[in-house]
C-alpha cells in the first residue's frame, strides 16, 4: 500500500495538494485531475485558494485548462475557496449539489453558523454573483476531460445531505470528501466525520458501504491524504467498524464521550494541537445528536 501525506502526483493524471486548511498544514487535501481539460476536486477554504493557485503554478498546470471545480459539499472548509478561484481561473465553472450551489449564492446563514462554531478559524464564503458559473449536478453525472479521463459524480449523503464523492474512472480513484471519515495517516485510522448538525448515521453508513462496493484502487481524503493498493479496502472496512463501534458505545455507555475521547485522542493527528481535542469532542457529540 502507498500512503501519501505530501503534495505530489499519485499518478500521471492525479495531483494531491496540501491546501493548508484550518490554518495548518497536512489538514486539508485538494486534488487536481488532469486530462486535456483539468479539474480541481474540492477548493478548500477561502484562504487555501491562493495556496492552490501557487501550487498549480509550481507544477506547471495551465490555469486556462482548468474547466471544472468540483465541490463535495457545502461546508466552508470545502467550498469557500471556489468563489476565490473562479476569479483567477477564467475558464472554470463550479459543479456541486443544488444545496451547495445555493450556499455559494447566499452564504450568510452558513457563514454565521461556521463563525459561531469555529471562531477565528472560520473562513467565510464570498457570494458568487455570476450564477452562470454555478452548475448543479446529480448522481452519476459524468464529465469527460479528454485523454480517457472521465469523472463520475457519486451522491453520497450522510456527512451532509448534499455530499458528493467523485470517481476518476481511468485510475479507479475516488475522492471521498468527508464521506469516509477523518483520516490520520500516521496511524492508518479513519474516524467518523460526524460534524453537527447535518450528520446522519444510517445515510453515512450506506454511503460508506457503497464506496466499499465500488472497490477503488486509490482514495483521497479531504482530511487528509491518499492511499492506494490492496489495503484500501482494509482501511475502508475499518472505518465502517469504527463507525459501528461509536454507535454501540454512544447508545450503551453513559460516559460515552470520555470513553471515545480517551480511546481515539492519541490516534487523531489532524488539525492544530490546540484545536484537535475540541474537534474530537465536537464530532463525538455530533454523532450522538444525529443517530
Amino acid at each position: 500500500m502507498t500512503l501519501t501525506l505530501e503534495t505530489g502526483y499519485l499518478s500521471k493524471n492525479i495531483l494531491m495538494l496540501d491546501a493548508n486548511g484550518w490554518k495548518n498544514e497536512k489538514t486539508t487535501s485538494s486534488f487536481v485531475i488532469i486530462g486535456n481539460d483539468i479539474a480541481i476536486l474540492d477548493p478548500a477554504g477561502s484562504e487555501s485558494a491562493n495556496i492552490i493557485l501557487k501550487l498549480l503554478y509550481d507544477f506547471k498546470i495551465e490555469k486556462d485548462k482548468v474547466k471544472y471545480i468540483f465541490i463535495s459539499h457545502r461546508h466552508n472548509d470545502h467550498s469557500a475557496g471556489a468563489s476565490v478561484l473562479i476569479k483567477k481561473l477564467k475558464n472554470a465553472n463550479i459543479y456541486a449539489h443544488p444545496i451547495t450551489i445555493e450556499n455559494l449564492k447566499n452564504p450568510d446563514k452558513i457563514n454565521s453558523a461556521t463563525k459561531d462554531m469555529y471562531g477565528y478559524l472560520a473562513e467565510p464564503i464570498i457570494p458568487v454573483k455570476n450564477e452562470s458559473r454555478l452548475i448543479e449536478i446529480t448522481d452519476n453525472d459524468e464529465f469527460d476531460l479528454g485523454n480517457n479521463i472521465v469523472i463520475k459524480a457519486l451522491y453520497m449523503p450522510g456527512h451532509t445531505s448534499d455530499h458528493f464523492m467523485y470517481l476518476e474512472k481511468e485510475n479507479n480513484f475516488v475522492f471521498t470528501g468527508d464521506g469516509a471519515g477523518l483520516f490520520s495517516g500516521r496511524y492508518m485510522v479513519s474516524i467518523p466525520n460526524s460534524f453537527p448538525p447535518s450528520f446522519k448515521y444510517q445515510e453515512y453508513r450506506n454511503s460508506l458501504l457503497k464506496l466499499i462496493e465500488i472497490n477503488p484502487e486509490m482514495i483521497g481524503f479531504s482530511h487528509f491524504g491518499a492511499i492506494s493498493g490492496n489495503n484500501v479496502k482494509i482501511v475502508l472496512k475499518d472505518a465502517l467498524r469504527i463507525l459501528d463501534e461509536w454507535k454501540e458505545i454512544i447508545e450503551n455507555e453513559e460516559n460515552y464521550e470520555d470513553i471515545l475521547f480517551n480511546k481515539y485522542k492519541d490516534q487523531f493527528d489532524l488539525f492544530s494541537k490546540d484545536f484537535r481535542n475540541d474537534v474530537l469532542r465536537i464530532i463525538i457529540n455530533g454523532f450522538r445528536k444525529n443517530l
